[in-house]
């Protein structure tokens, strides 16, 4: 019971006695009785209204348990497919960019705008006041 030893029931009796005095003990005890038979009904008639419950759902404890395990997997698992959806959602998007890029600067260098030429190598830049 809770972990409590003889020797601990004793000191625990000893110190109630002292406190509540002996006159007032037993009607103390009564209550205490009382409260606990009142508590045992309580949770005898809860368990019995929750079998009564399961065995209305036909639902075995093994069933019940494993639709709670999925419930639980799902719930963990929903983060994850969210990321997973972002990120094909960004890849997309970087492709299509991509893409258009690559169009653009394809018409870019096949249509109208020319490249401008680099001047090439050796040829003669301005004249400076000292050059021959």
């Amino acid at each position: 019971m809770f972990g409590i030893g003889w020797t601990e029931l004793i000191v625990i009796a000893l110190v109630v006695l002292v406190f509540v005095g002996p006159k007032n003990l037993p009607p103390l005890l009564r209550k205490v009785g009382g409260i606990m038979a009142e508590l045992k009904s309580a949770s005898r008639e809860l368990r019995n209204q929750l079998d009564a419950e399961v065995r209305d759902l036909d639902i075995s404890p093994k069933d019940m348990v494993r639709e709670i395990e999925d419930d639980v997997r799902k719930a963990a698992e929903d983060p994850y497919e969210e990321a997973r959806r972002a990120d094909r959602e960004i890849r997309d998007s970087l492709r299509s960019a991509d893409g258009q890029i690559k169009g653009e600067l394809r018409q870019a260098g096949s249509g109208k705008g020319a490249k401008p030429e680099a001047p090439k190598p050796g040829a003669e830049g301005p004249k400076r006041e000292g050059d021959r």
